[in-house]
C-alpha cells in the first residue's frame, strides 16, 4: 500500500484489513430477478408438455445401461474480496478492495475428478479511478502500476505477484458505494475468467453432444462495461451449444405459468425426479439471447427438506441453434434431450455432501468437488491480507 500512494500521488492510511464475507449477513443472493424478465413462454422445447414429466424410470435405466454419463465437465468460478486500506486523493477518501479469483473446469475420467488445465487462480486489486491523474492511456498505466508493484519484496520473496490492477469509476452520479463498485470490478472479472474458459473449452473441442459442461450458477450474466472481448454473450453463444447452467439457489418468483404469472407453487408441489416443462425466457439486460428454463426436482418434500424450495433446482441453457431459437411447435430444446440431461441430473445428487454444505439437498457431487477444488486454490486470507 505504500508502493501505490507513493507511485499514484495518494495517502494510505494503514486501515484496519478485514475479508467483506466476514461482516456481512447471509442473505440470498438470487443470479435472477422477476423484474429484467421482458418475456416469458410455454415452447422452450420442441413437444411442449402440459404437465411434469416423471423421470425416475428413465434415470434408473441410464444408471443401469449408461455408465458413461453425457455430463462430463463441471465448472465454477468464485471469488474472495477484502478491504485492504483506505486512500485519498483530492481530498477525498476511497476504499482499497483487493480479491482472490478461482476459476476451474474438472473432468469425470473413469469415474475420477481432474482438473482441465490450465485453472486460473489471480490475485488482484481495484482502486479508485482517481489514482489515475491524467486518464489518458488507462490500460498502459495501471499495466505500469502492476509491474512497479511487483517488484516489491514481500511479494517476490514469497513468490507472489499481482495478475492484474483494476479501477472502479468514483463518478458521484453513480448510486452504489465505493466498496460495492471496487467488489463489482473483481466479479465481472472472475465472470470473465469463466465465460474464456467455457470458449476456451469449446474452441478445443472438448465440449459435444456426449459431453455437456455443468456450469454452476445462472448462465444469465450481468451487462460488463469492462470492453472485455467476453463483455457480449450474444459475441460467442455458439460456444455454449453445449453448456448447461445449474442453480442451487434462485428467485421462486421467476417461475411462471403459461401466462407469465408467477407460480411458486408448482415448484413447491413439484413432486420428486420430476421436472417441469421447459420455457423459453428473455430478460432486459440481454435483449439478443433467449433462454431455456426448467426445474427438477431432487429431494422429497418435505421428508428431506428444509425448506419449500430445497432439493429443487434450476437449469438454463442457452438457444443457440436454427432449430433451438424459432418459435411454435417442434421448435425449442429437443425434448428428448431434456429428458436426457435433466435425467442424468438427478442421477449426479448422490452421494450428497451432507453436514459439509448447508445446502446439500440442492448440490450435485461433481458440482461440490469441484467448488471444494476452486477453494483449495485460495491463499489463507491471514496471508493475504499482510501482503498489504
Amino acid at each position: 500500500m505504500e508502493d501505490i500512494a507513493k507511485i499514484t500521488s495518494g495517502r494510505s492510511f494503514q486501515s484496519y484489513k478485514y475479508s467483506f464475507d466476514s461482516i456481512r449477513a447471509p442473505v440470498p443472493d438470487y443470479d435472477d430477478n422477476p423484474e429484467e424478465v421482458e418475456s416469458w413462454a410455454r415452447d422452450g422445447e420442441a413437444m411442449p408438455q402440459n404437465k411434469t414429466t416423471d423421470l425416475r424410470e428413465y434415470a434408473a435405466d441410464l444408471a443401469r445401461n449408461r455408465p458413461v454419463p453425457c455430463l462430463k465437465y463441471f465448472l465454477d468460478g468464485s471469488r474472495h474480496v477484502y478491504h485492504v486500506d483506505d486512500i485519498s486523493y483530492d481530498s477525498r477518501v476511497f476504499p482499497v478492495v483487493a480479491g482472490q479469483v478461482g476459476v476451474a473446469c474438472c473432468q469425470r475420467i473413469n469415474g475420477r475428478m481432474q482438473a482441465v488445465q490450465p485453472t486460473v487462480r489471480k490475485l488482484v486489486i481495484s482502486l479508485p479511478n482517481k489514482c489515475d491523474k491524467s486518464g489518458r492511456h488507462p490500460e498502459a498505466f495501471l499495466a505500469n502500476l502492476r509491474e512497479k508493484l511487483n517488484s516489491n519484496p514481500r511479494l517476490m520473496n514469497k513468490g507472489l505477484a499481482l495478475d492484474d490492477v483494476l479501477i472502479y469509476k468514483t463518478a458521484d452520479p453513480e448510486k452504489s458505494a465505493f466498496q460495492d463498485r471496487g467488489i463489482a470490478t473483481i466479479q465481472d472479472y472472475m465472470i470473465d475468467s469463466e465465460k474464456a474458459m467455457v470458449d476456451s473449452l469449446a474452441q478445443r473441442g472438448f465440449l459435444s453432444q456426449a459431453a455437456y459442461l455443468v456450469k454452476d450458477g445462472s448462465l444469465e450474466y450481468q451487462p460488463m462495461q469492462n470492453g472485455s472481448k467476453y463483455a457480449n454473450l450474444k459475441n460467442f453463444k455458439n460456444s455454449y451449444q453445449y453448456v448447461i447452467g445449474v442453480s442451487k439457489s434462485f428467485n421462486p418468483e421467476n417461475c411462471k405459468d403459461g401466462k407469465g404469472n408467477a407460480n411458486a407453487k408448482a415448484i413447491i408441489e413439484l413432486k420428486q425426479f420430476h421436472r417441469t416443462p421447459v420455457s423459453r425466457m428473455r430478460v432486459k439486460r440481454i435483449p439478443d439471447i433467449e433462454f431455456a428454463v426448467w426445474y427438477i426436482r431432487l429431494r422429497k418434500f418435505p421428508e428431506q427438506t428444509k425448506t419449500p424450495f430445497d432439493g429443487v433446482i434450476k437449469v438454463e441453457k442457452i438457444l443457440v441453434t436454427d432449430n433451438e431459437t424459432r418459435h411454435g411447435r417442434g421448435y425449442g430444446l429437443d425434448t428428448d434431450d431434456v429428458d436426457m440431461i435433466s435425467a442424468t441430473l438427478i442421477n449426479e445428487r448422490c452421494p450428497t455432501c451432507y453436514g459439509s454444505d448447508l445446502r446439500y439437498a440442492n448440490h450435485l457431487y461433481p458440482v461440490y468437488l469441484t467448488e471444494s477444488y476452486v477453494k483449495s486454490l485460495y491463499l489463507g486470507s491471514d496471508v493475504f491480507l499482510n501482503l498489504f
